[in-house]
């Protein structure tokens, strides 16, 4: 139990690393936040009452005081209830101090809201990517996963170049925990990707294994890529290629395939011609760096890149890990990688940015680019990653339901709010009966629907163009 005397020597002693004051909770969602960085680090206390000089106050402390802590608090994920405790104050008529601790958490990194802090000295900070992903792997090291067991290879398995490419790329991202002489072995020990015998273990083989070397026990390593004319495969494909090589060979394989079967739009800006890819391959490649990075290694198949005539289907196999669904993919959310190791390796190539925010962006360079979200399903055949090609809008079903650019660009600004027609109309610059034959064409198809009645009804995005939530 604390009590008064604690609270005076706490007080005393100033705000640290572990400690910090709020004068009343009014200052609860700031608190929170300090809370998030104190279980990403040694632990701590906040105590409200207490002002930043360390002259303790105290404040009136209703039962809902108590609550509006523990509401404020529900914004740390994953949920972590503190210690909360009222200590009344001597002298104080009936006024008190409220403890909030928390300990070292057992489940880093933490997040409050959607993004991640750390305690330095006696402020609360953003985390650095590098400390996210070190408090990552740190919480890995009891798992006993397929990337962690020996590979029964010797190091003349991999492939030497792709390595020291890779050691390059790391430097210039500013990611390489390594000099820039560093040879092959220095390199995979900085990734912990070698045993004790210095032999690699299974996600160096998958990273960067020799195709020569992967069979027969690294068969499902690579991908399977395909394009095809129609919304489903049929008895003629246009594209077809199987790769048998490390996550990274396969990854640009894929790129380059994507590059060949999707159409390039050349649009005009004065005098100046762009033909960037219908889909942006910025999306792309996080869409193949989470199949390659996340997928469950050692379950049979290969990652799969489907070329469809109204989508990108990238399938990842194995399915949702850590409790993670679908759904939590559509906003910010913890990392718990299943393979902490190449996760690690992906980010350090600049292939991943930020842990758990690349579904984030793609949703977002989508949006930008006129087109509809992506759909992330959790599948029998894993999580299937449906991005919609230019014409068309994913729906639940997966399928693209086809939209021309002014059905797209109205299904775009529906994605942030409800509207009414008089507004769409006059976005648009047209007339009330055009714009209603537009949304009632996008009703039809299942992406678009009213609310309301008369003068005040509003449209939004029906429950075939938004994803679950």
């Amino acid at each position: 139990m604390t009590s008064a005397a604690n609270i005076e020597t706490m007080a005393a002693a100033g705000e640290s690393e572990t400690l910090e004051f709020k004068a009343t909770t009014g200052k609860r969602n700031e608190a929170a936040k300090t809370l998030s960085a104190m279980l990403n680090g040694q632990g701590g206390t906040v105590l409200f009452g207490v002002r930043s000089d360390g002259k303790v106050v105290g404040q009136q402390v209703a039962e809902s005081t108590l609550v509006d802590i523990t509401q404020a608090c529900t914004m740390i994920h994953p949920q972590f209830p503190p210690s909360i405790e009222r200590v009344e104050v001597p002298g104080g008529d009936g006024v008190a101090v409220i403890a909030v601790a928390v300990p070292a958490g057992k489940s880093k990194p933490y997040r409050h809201k959607d993004r991640y802090f750390v305690r330095s000295g006696a402020s609360t900070v953003v985390m650095p990517t590098e400390i996210q992903l070190s408090l990552v792997l740190e919480g890995a090291h009891s798992m006993d996963r397929w990337e962690f067991a020996p590979s029964d290879r010797d190091i003349e398995a991999l492939d030497e170049d792709e390595v020291l490419l890779f050691r390059d790329q790391a430097i210039a991202n500013q990611r390489g925990p390594f000099s820039s002489t560093a040879g092959v072995p220095d390199v995979l020990r900085a990734l912990q990707l070698l045993d004790a015998d210095a032999k690699p273990n299974r996600a160096a083989i998958a990273l960067f294994g020799r195709g020569d070397f992967l069979a027969p026990e690294y068969m499902t390593l690579g991908c399977h890529l395909a394009a095809a004319d129609d919304v489903r495969f049929g008895e003629y494909l246009r594209d077809e290629e199987i790769v048998e090589q490390n996550a990274f060979a396969s990854m640009r394989r894929a790129i380059a395939f994507c590059r060949t079967n999707l159409k390039r739009p050349v649009s005009i800006d004065g005098v100046q011609a762009s033909s960037d890819l219908e889909i942006p391959e910025s999306t792309i490649r996080e869409a193949l760096a989470n199949a390659f990075a996340h997928r469950d290694y050692a379950t049979g198949g290969r990652v799969q890149v489907h070329i469809f005539a109204d989508r990108l289907e990238v399938i990842s196999p194995g399915g949702l890990h850590f409790g993670l669904t679908a759904s939590d993919l559509y906003r910010p959310h913890n990392s718990h990688p299943w393979n902490p190791l190449m996760l690690g390796a992906f980010y350090r190539r600049g292939y991943v940015d930020q842990l758990g925010t690349g579904t984030l962006r793609m949703m977002e360079e989508c949006a930008s680019a006129g087109r509809g979200r992506p759909i992330i399903s959790d599948s029998v055949a894993g999580v299937v990653c449906s991005i919609p090609r230019s014409g068309y809008w994913i729906t639940d079903s997966g399928l693209g339901a086809p939209v021309g650019e002014v059905e797209a660009s109205m299904l775009k600004i529906l994605a942030d709010g409800p509207l009414p027609r008089r507004s769409i109309a006059a976005t648009f610059g047209l007339p009330g009966s055009v714009a209603k034959v537009f949304l009632t064409g996008l009703r039809d198809k299942g992406l678009a629907h009213p609310e309301g009645h008369g003068r005040g009804a509003c449209w939004t995005l029906g429950p075939d163009a938004d994803p679950p939530l």
